[in-house]
């Protein structure tokens, strides 16, 4: 987070979704129905790719913060990236 590529939290992903600033939004899994609806709607609108993957819990932790559902990737790149690592992580589950 300190490169700025990654921003997390409702407000704060709503206000780049809307700039253009971001390519990807991650939504956790155990996000609300609401909550997921809602990003659905933004995304489609902006033209912004969003997935749903993992749980909060651990994203959280993964990025240091507490209890975020929602992740936005600013840089093009990083976005790509976690694309494909979603891709292969879900293709080995099945």
């Amino acid at each position: 987070m300190k490169a700025g590529k990654l921003k997390a939290g409702a407000d704060v992903c709503i206000d780049n979704i809307k700039a253009g600033n971001v390519y990807l939004v991650i939504i956790a899994e155990d996000a609300s129905p609401s909550t997921i609806e809602k990003f659905k709607y933004i995304t489609d609108e902006c033209n912004t790719e969003m997935i749903l993957f993992g749980q909060k819990d651990e994203l959280s932790a993964a990025i240091g913060k507490d209890n975020k559902v929602i992740f936005a990737i600013t840089d093009e790149g990083f976005s790509k990236r976690i694309l494909e690592l979603v891709k292969e992580l879900k293709g080995a589950n099945n």
